[in-house]
This record gives C-alpha cells, sequence and structure tokens, in this order.
C-alpha cells in the first residue's frame, strides 16, 4: 500500500483504484493488478486479462453541463434506489455486471456518499441515465463511480452533461477527480471523459 502523499503525487499511476477503496480491499487471490509501464505481454499467457484505463482531471476548465431538449438533469433520492439499480443492470449488461436495490441503497452509507454527487438524466419523469460519484475528504479526491445511460438515449450528449455536473459540483471542494473504466468497453467511456477534460495515459492490467 503506498502512502498517501505517494498516491497524491501520482494518483493514477501509483494506485489501480482510489486511495479510500485502496485502504480498505486487497487483490484477491489468483489476481494480479499491474501498471502498463510493468507490463510485459508473457505475463498474460494462459490467463485472462483485461485493461482498464484510469484518468484524472484537476477541476479546471469544467465544461458547463448541458442536457439535450427534454433531458432534465436532477438529484437522485433514496426511494428510486431501485430505479437506479435497473438502470445500471441495464447499461451493463455487456459486463456481467449486477447490482442489487439493496447494493445501491449501501452506497449511501459509504463514508464518501456525498448526495449532491447522484444526479440523475430524466426525461418525463423516468430515469434515463445517472452519474454516481463520491469524494474522500482525506485524498481530497472526487471520483466517478458509475457513469450510465439507457442504449436508446445514448448519441445525445447526456453523458457528457452528467460528468460535466458532476465536476463542477466537485470543484467546489474537491482538489482533484479521478475515473477509471474498461478499455474495451463497447461504449467507449474513455472517450467522454476526455471530453470533459480527464487526462493520463495511465492503464492497469487485471490478469486472473
Amino acid at each position: 500500500m503506498v502512502s498517501l502523499e505517494e498516491y497524491l503525487a501520482d494518483p493514477c499511476g501509483s494506485l489501480s483504484i482510489p486511495y479510500w477503496k485502496a485502504k480498505q480491499i486487497s487483490v484477491p487471490p489468483g489476481m494480479e493488478i499491474v501498471h502498463h509501464s510493468r507490463f510485459r505481454g508473457e505475463m498474460a499467457e494462459g490467463r485472462a486479462h483485461s485493461r482498464f484505463f484510469r484518468l484524472i482531471h484537476r477541476l479546471r476548465d469544467i465544461p458547463r453541463p448541458a442536457s439535450p431538449p427534454g433531458v432534465v438533469f436532477g438529484p437522485i433520492s433514496p426511494a428510486r434506489a431501485g430505479e437506479l439499480a435497473d438502470v445500471i443492470n441495464r447499461c451493463y449488461r455487456h459486463s456481467g455486471v449486477r447490482v442489487t436495490e439493496e447494493e445501491v441503497r449501501g452506497w449511501a452509507d459509504l463514508p464518501v456518499c456525498r448526495p449532491e454527487l447522484w444526479i440523475g438524466a430524466f426525461a418525463d419523469g423516468a430515469l434515463i441515465g445517472s452519474v454516481i460519484g463520491e469524494f474522500d475528504p482525506e485524498a481530497g479526491e472526487g471520483v466517478i463511480e458509475w457513469l450510465q445511460v439507457l442504449p436508446e438515449y445514448r448519441g445525445r450528449g447526456i453523458a457528457a452533461g452528467l460528468t460535466a455536473r458532476a465536476l463542477e459540483i466537485m470543484g467546489g471542494f474537491a482538489g482533484f477527480a479521478t475515473v477509471s473504466g474498461e478499455c474495451e468497453n463497447p461504449t467507449c467511456p474513455e472517450r467522454v471523459y476526455r471530453a470533459c477534460g480527464f487526462e493520463g495515459d495511465d492503464v492497469w492490467h487485471i490478469l486472473r
């Protein structure tokens, strides 16, 4: 485990996950996480191999949040945890990710939870997309943890608008923000994050 000082000097290159999370969990048996600077092709031989980007935003030059016609951004209340879980599951079906309503409600009890960073995109009152952010006061780090837009509403700038709104809020109390995602994700989330000002070239290899 790196120190807080080491982490702050290079958040995306020193750890594959946010500092607060790295303090709480350990790498499972049979899994190896390797930064691209230390990765060699032979490490993946005979093993499942996936790549994840990790990007940083210094919370300067944040794009202005914008929602397309007919879509409204607003807070997600705890009462909509079931609806939020359904949206997440529909959006991440390709990767096998599945969350329950109870799990979503549990996120609100985490020490890094900031309710104002639970932001929904609504069309005719229905939740069609969302971003869930976190804040670690020890590191001064904002984290984009979940970003999703239902397939039928993609391509309208909703994901970028949600991200920009979360960054705008984080700018009021965080020193920087990070995000990570699967490099091979067919929805190309990295493109959205870079369009919103995230930068960096850190890639982490997950070997199982």
